[in-house]
């Protein structure tokens, strides 16, 4: 299937679910209950099989790795950047954390950033762009779980080793203990299996299972509330962040397709993971939502626009 025709049907697949959730919302007693089981019923069965899959048979070379070191540094400055801006909103440690994380995590997957690069940078630039996303996998579950987890406990408080001992052994956390099965089988050498796995069916109920619980947790009737906190934030992903990617680039020896993928994936907005973290979590999972939405509405808008006549 041609790749434009693959990102169509992504798209469909991302607002039609959606906007069910939406739809079917008013049905359930509690629908974030509901979203929240079924988050965590997509992370048991449809990622651990995808990442398994995809980094068993990953194959990155040393000049290569400067991509997901890039890709770490970025993710890791906007959540420094989100915390700072957090102070002076006075919010409570749940909502502060949504921030930090929707500040942190940004849509660098196929379905706007991968597709972003293959549309200015053609099939290489998708292809690195992929290599670029590598690091997504770690940062998410061995950092941005744990920091909401003891954001989670500061306002329901438990014993610090419960706490330690549910960040390390939790069924949340499927897909990093798949991620260092498929780390360990690629060091020991170990070949993929020679069977055509159905990954981008797989990848396509996993995303609609996530847009689904997005419309769940939804409700434009909230929006007023957080109109400061979407200003903070289009400066953090459109403004803030893409000048550290252009100083970043600066200093690191790359060739020039690999600084147009950083910048490029520099300026994508917030991320689904975000929402799917704070309905995990049980954080501000309204304001996760809201941020998603309009941030990613104010990048198809405005910035994507500006990137493809000013590329």
């Amino acid at each position: 299937m041609p790749i434009s025709y693959r990102f169509i049907l992504f798209q469909t697949l991302i607002i039609g679910p959606f906007m069910m959730g939406m739809f079917l919302k008013p049905c359930f007693k509690s629908p974030n209950q509901i979203a929240r089981r079924i988050v965590l019923l997509n992370l048991c069965m449809f990622d651990p099989v995808i990442i398994l899959w995809t980094v068993w048979g990953l194959e990155i070379s040393v000049a290569l790795l400067y991509l997901p070191f890039a890709g770490l540094w970025i993710v890791t400055f906007g959540f420094a950047v989100g915390y700072l801006f957090s102070i002076p909103l006075g919010l409570s440690p749940k909502s502060r954390a949504t921030f930090v994380i929707s500040a942190s995590l940004s849509n660098h997957g196929f379905t706007l950033g991968g597709f972003v690069c293959y549309l200015l940078l053609g099939e290489e630039g998708l292809a690195l762009a992929y290599i670029f996303l590598t690091y997504f996998v770690f940062y998410l579950f061995m950092f941005i779980f744990p920091y909401a987890r003891w954001a989670q406990a500061s306002e329901t408080p438990i014993p610090k080793y419960q706490l330690i001992l549910d960040t390390v052994i939790n069924v949340r956390n499927i897909p990093l203990y798949t991620t260092l099965i498929a780390l360990t089988l690629q060091i020991w050498g170990i070949p993929r299996f020679a069977i055509d796995m159905p990954v981008d069916t797989m990848l396509l109920i996993s995303i609609s299972i996530y847009y689904f619980s997005l419309g769940l947790t939804y409700s434009i009737n909230q929006q007023p509330n957080y109109k400061h906190i979407h200003g903070y934030q289009v400066l953090i992903k459109f403004g803030i962040m893409p000048m550290f990617a252009f100083l970043l680039t600066y200093f690191l020896p790359l060739d020039p397709l690999m600084v147009s993928v950083i910048q490029i994936q520099s300026f994508m907005p917030v991320a689904i993971l975000s929402v799917v973290v704070s309905i995990l979590f049980e954080l501000d999972t309204p304001m996760a939502a809201s941020l998603f939405v309009w941030n990613t509405i104010v990048f198809l808008v405005f910035v994507f626009p500006f990137m493809y006549f000013w590329g």
